[in-house]
């Protein structure tokens, strides 16, 4: 009786800490009442003893945007051979070597040109101690070395890519307010994405496809800079370019969805180490957008990597700006360039878009600056919300390339409904045909296996409700596959019990001999499934990992259940009531 009282309290403890761990998601889903992280005074008494973990509805059950997004993995590599130049650079002034000049080639090559041997041999010596795993060699042509990045670091980039964007995603959603949004990483160089109920798809789109980069870089254009490309000649040559690409501009698809392919165009006529980029201005009268050439250093002088805040604000005039301060590095960084630059244009450039270019009238300390968003064919409310989340994507972080919309579905809530709707339904038809079946065969024995399958399924949704799981539809089909396997293993022991006491044995031995019996089968059938879910979960993504994981958490609840609940039942009836017989 001593190892039954502490079962029995061990059963009802599990049953009553599960309820606890479920009642937030009642609340939430029955009365619409979210419990807060952290409580207020004003707040009901039970917020503050209530955990605030609840179970989520997937996509396919709630509604909402599904989204498959892929990195232009070809401007992270271009940004990491441009920080490798500039490694290379530090380099050369550390070791208090001189006669070097270092460019990027459009294949992503590192060039040295050299006048002295010596000199370069010096350099080349440090080059390889400090970045040895970082680049490879190429090749050495007439005082000119070139250099590219080796597979290894090559990969390292291309992962920090991922990771970087999946963070920064993160940042910008939480910014943004959506709740219980799924982030993750699919396969080795994609990213999931999904918004259950979401209701501004199309604003949310925007945010996350803008890279956020921030950068201060000289004007090299115009009649200040003698030698250089004038505004006409910078225009002659994009008409030239959109003529013989035989591109269309329109609205939708302006001359900045070709940077890429317009600067390996201009290469030869633009000065190296310069990139053309536009600034749009939008004529109030007619609306038409013209886009105003700008020929930039492409070495920025600062960038969003010195940024340590930003914030949405108005200006004198009462027109939206964005406020930004720069760390102290920042901060020092850009006094620094911009009292080397005093007199030039400084080109203020966000997600490759000229924001304006005023001139550099004096140093500039104190690392504080803003962003005009120019409201030229804008009505206020548009140029308010641009400026809210320009300074929502600049706090969460610049993400390391562009993202393509590889994949995009929207969910209607109705359509949620209607799958919460069948498949609570089947679930449902499914556990009473189990129930009926359970008591008409096996009768009072039945019962007890089917109170064990009610608290099978009790405990899947606690534990997912702790873990702020996320329940989609393969995950409902996880949870009946699992509760079909607790009644399987309750057969078995049904069945084992059955003939024992055909062959005249007690009630009681009946009852160890049932369980010792089946319990080596139960055991297989429980570990070679597991085994199949561990390999779902491993190298399956999105719908398979939801039924992997409810396969899992269900697999684990029906031994508990199946076993030890339905023992502490039959051990209750027959020790602790005395019972000779039970219907079987």
């Amino acid at each position: 009786m001593k190892g039954l009282t502490w079962r029995v309290t061990t059963i009802v403890a599990t049953i009553l800490f599960s309820l606890y761990l479920l009642t937030p998601t009642f609340l939430k889903f029955s009365k619409d009442v979210s419990i807060p992280k952290v409580s207020k005074p004003s707040d009901p008494w039970y917020f503050g003893v209530l955990p605030s973990e609840v179970l989520k509805l997937g996509l396919d059950l709630r509604g909402g945007l599904h989204l498959v997004l892929g990195i232009d993995f070809e401007e992270v590599h271009r940004d990491a051979v441009s920080k490798l130049k500039t490694q290379f650079k530090d380099i050369a002034e550390r070791e208090k070597l001189s006669g070097f000049k270092f460019e990027t080639t459009s294949d992503n090559f590192i060039t040295v040109q050299y006048t002295d041997a010596a000199t370069w041999k010096q350099l080349d010596k440090a080059l390889m101690r400090d970045l040895g795993d970082t680049v490879e060699f190429d090749s050495d042509k007439g005082n000119l070395a070139k250099f590219k990045m080796s597979p290894f670091w090559r990969s390292k980039v291309d992962e920090r890519a991922v990771e970087q964007s999946l963070e920064t995603l993160r940042n910008r959603i939480d910014e943004f307010g959506i709740a219980e949004p799924i982030i993750q990483k699919q396969g080795e160089e994609k990213i999931l994405v999904q918004f259950p109920g979401l209701q501004e798809p199309g604003r949310l789109k925007e945010i996350i496809s803008r890279t956020a980069k921030l950068s201060f870089q000289i004007e090299r254009s115009g009649p200040e800079e003698d030698g250089k490309p004038s505004m006409e000649d910078l225009k002659k040559w994009v008409a030239q370019f959109v003529s013989e690409k035989k591109i269309t501009l329109t609205e939708t698809a302006p001359i900045t969805k070709h940077l890429r392919d317009l600067n390996n165009f201009l290469a030869g006529k633009i000065p190296s180490n310069t990139e053309l980029l536009f600034q749009k201005k939008t004529n109030i009268n007619t609306k038409v957008a013209e886009y105003i050439p700008y020929l930039l250093d492409r070495e920025a002088l600062v960038t969003g990597e010195d940024l340590e805040d930003a914030y949405f604000s108005y200006d004198q005039e009462q027109k939206p700006i964005v406020n930004f301060s720069l760390t102290t590095a920042g901060a020092s960084k850009f006094e620094k360039a911009t009292g080397e630059n005093v007199g030039k244009y400084m080109a203020i450039v966000l997600d490759n878009n000229v924001h304006s270019a005023p001139r550099i009238k004096t140093k500039i300390g104190g690392g504080r600056a803003m962003i005009e968003m120019g409201s030229e064919g804008r009505g206020i409310e548009e140029v308010t919300k641009d400026a809210v989340d320009t300074a929502l994507v600049l706090r969460s972080g610049a993400l390391p390339a562009r993202l393509e919309f590889l994949e995009e579905r929207v969910v209607g809530p109705s359509l949620g409904a209607d799958a919460i709707k069948a498949g609570t339904y089947s679930l449902v038809a499914g556990l009473l045909l189990v129930f009926l079946f359970m008591g008409i065969y096996y009768k009072t024995s039945g019962l007890f296996a089917n109170f064990a399958l009610i608290l099978n399924g009790l405990f899947i949704l606690a534990i997912l409700a702790a873990f702020e799981g996320t329940l989609t539809l393969p995950g409902l089909a996880g949870i009946t596959l699992t509760l079909g396997m607790a009644v399987d293993a309750n057969v078995l022991i049904l069945e084992h019990m059955r003939e024992e006491i055909a062959m005249g044995k007690s009630l009681g031995m009946a009852l160890a001999e049932g369980y010792h019996r089946a319990f080596s089968a139960i055991i297989d059938s429980h570990i070679t499934t597991v085994i199949a879910g561990i390999v779902l979960l491993n190298f399956g993504y999105g719908p398979i990992r939801g039924f992997a994981v409810t396969l899992l958490i269900g697999l684990t609840a029906s031994l508990y259940t199946s076993v030890f609940v339905t023992r502490v039942i039959f051990d209750y009836f027959i020790v602790a009531k005395g019972r000779k017989t039970i219907s079987i």
